[in-house]
């Protein structure tokens, strides 16, 4: 992506193609030489956010410090759990049908999950998976006294320690950056 810069204000952009339609270049390439004559700049990324934390739009081509720059807007999803919401402002609950056949409200209340509680989960879920291979171990233990192997029993401690340590930290992160952190500072054992 390209603009034009002219007189401190982008004029236009678009691909070389679009901003010069009827101009061939030698080997398919603009060269600088061309870029300089028509005042044409490359158009260089913006902060764009990783989306699983933010919802990213895209905006305005702006120029930043005299450089054409694709500007979007971060938004931080929700970090804690809430209660849903219909347009009114009230509660909204899980539909169950009634004897007659009607769908009625039930007493469950419908939950819009936060960040947290999915980060939670995905922690859980991977702790779980780490286990599931040596968890046979444990129902041998148990149903005939069959001793786990201090290498497996270290490794199964060390997946609970780190789950347990990960949940306490997702559910203390202050802010959605915060829990960013966290979950890229994974630190999970290797079995073996």
């Amino acid at each position: 992506m390209y603009a034009i810069v002219k007189d401190g204000s982008i004029t236009a952009t678009g691909s070389i193609n679009q901003l010069f339609p009827n101009t061939s270049f030698a080997g398919g390439a603009v060269n600088a030489e061309f870029k300089t004559a028509e005042n044409v700049k490359d158009v260089v990324e913006g902060t764009r956010k990783d989306q699983v934390y933010y919802y990213v739009t895209e905006g305005d081509i702006e120029l930043v410090d005299g450089v054409p720059t694709q500007q979007y807007t971060n938004t931080a999803k929700r970090l804690n759990d809430e209660d849903a919401k219909d347009a009114d402002g009230n509660q909204v609950y899980v539909q169950v049908q009634n004897s007659d056949g009607d769908w009625v409200n039930s007493s469950t209340k419908i939950i819009n999950q936060g960040l947290k509680s999915v980060m939670a989960e995905q922690v859980k879920d991977t702790a779980n998976k780490k286990l599931a291979s040596t968890d046979w171990m444990v129902i041998r233990k148990y149903e005939r006294d069959v001793a786990i192997p201090s290498a497996t029993a270290t490794y199964r401690a060390a997946v609970i320690t780190e789950c347990t340590r990960l949940e306490t930290a997702i559910g203390n992160a202050s802010d959605v950056d915060a829990l960013a952190t966290v979950m890229a500072g994974q630190n999970w054992p290797t079995e073996g």
